[in-house]
């Protein structure tokens, strides 16, 4: 594999805050920890840390940080943190069962966990805010925001392409989503991903929810794939809402939502790791969020969340319409860059998206043409 780009666009700031404020997580398996399941400490950036080394889901941790993992390898013993233990089983491939051991180590303030908002689908004005921004404003905000550094994705040439099959049993470029109802980093992202994923396709069935109330920042407003479909002619979009924003029956951590499949552990152990990451993630790691654009671009976080305290989701929707709002030039700047990766790797369509002023600035910063 080519070596990693030696940054992701962070000041120095972002990425001591990042390191802070991620608890590691680790076992023998792919995952991340962006986020930190419960009981974490404050929701630093983006990422928990998790170790794994074959195959097994991601290791998650209860924290909203940075997390990560590798896959779990059944003959080689899970890396212990001192924290908390998290066990739990998982199908391997064709008939063989692994178990895996999965620890998380939770980094940040100590303190009590607690649950967040549960799923409640969102407002059908909300819905169109977020999902039809207008072609003016992604154009006026370009890749730049006056309220918070932006995180470019980076580029990895001559990986295999990741595609996967849709409804219709057609094979398309692929794009994978990495995150926690609970993290905060993961929260943000979503502004931006569907914002810019509604430019190739419609989302139904998404939900309302807010990242935890016990990470910081907390109590982000923002939404939840864990019952979303999305549909394009153009990409098959895969979100994993690994865990909840719920504290599991025995108190120690988020419960988990979605379960990864070997596919999708692959994925994270392969390139959601300090590879790529250096700047948020230690050896053996990975974190939330993290997402794959056809195995030829990865993101992780786009923007610090805290720019989202204290708003509601009402508010922020109603800004998108505004080029000149600060928060939306965040939310749009992030997006313009998704939707370049997009058109990277989808073949440039639709033209009105790729050949836009917005993500022609885009695509000239990630210098994908």
């Amino acid at each position: 594999m080519p070596n990693p780009p030696t940054g992701t666009g962070r000041t120095q700031s972002e990425k001591d805050r990042s390191k802070q404020m991620s608890r590691s997580v680790t076992a023998n398996q792919a995952g991340r920890g962006n986020g930190r399941p419960s009981g974490q400490g404050s929701g630093g950036p983006r990422r928990s840390n998790q170790r794994s080394s074959a195959g097994g889901p991601p290791n998650r941790g209860s924290g909203g940080g940075k997390r990560t993992a590798s896959r779990p390898t059944p003959t080689n013993p899970a890396r212990r943190s001192p924290t908390a233990l998290l066990t739990w089983g998982t199908a391997a491939l064709v008939v063989v069962i692994v178990v895996v051991l999965v620890v998380v180590k939770i980094v940040g303030g100590a303190g009590t966990i607690s649950s967040g908002s549960q799923w409640s689908p969102v407002s059908p004005t909300v819905a169109a805010q977020v999902t039809t921004v207008p072609a003016s404003v992604f154009d006026a905000v370009g890749v730049t925001s006056s309220v918070a550094p932006i995180n470019p994705p980076i580029a990895i040439p001559g990986q295999k392409a990741l595609t996967f099959t849709n409804a219709a049993g057609t094979s398309l470029p692929g794009v994978y989503f990495y995150g926690a109802e609970y993290c905060p980093y993961c929260a943000a992202a979503r502004w931006s991903i569907i914002a810019a994923l509604s430019r190739f396709g419609t989302f139904t069935g998404l939900g309302n929810m807010t990242s935890s109330s016990t990470d910081q920042p907390s109590s982000v407003p923002t939404f939840t794939f864990s019952r979303a479909t999305f549909k394009s002619p153009y990409i098959v979009f895969k979100p994993e809402e690994y865990f909840s924003n719920q504290v599991n029956s025995a108190g120690t951590g988020y419960t988990i939502l979605m379960k990864p499949s070997a596919t999708e552990v692959k994925l994270v152990g392969d390139y959601d790791n300090s590879k790529y990451f250096p700047q948020t993630l230690s050896e053996g790691e990975s974190g939330f969020p993290f997402i794959d654009f056809g195995n030829k671009i990865l993101q992780d976080t786009l923007y610090s969340p805290t720019i989202l305290g204290g708003l509601s989701r009402d508010d922020i929707a109603s800004g998108l319409k505004d080029s000149k709002n600060p928060i939306t030039q965040a939310i749009v700047a992030g997006s313009n860059y998704l939707s370049a990766s997009v058109c990277h790797i989808d073949g440039q369509m639709p033209a009105s998206v790729c050949t836009s002023k917005g993500v022609a600035a885009a695509t000239k910063a990630l210098k994908l043409s």
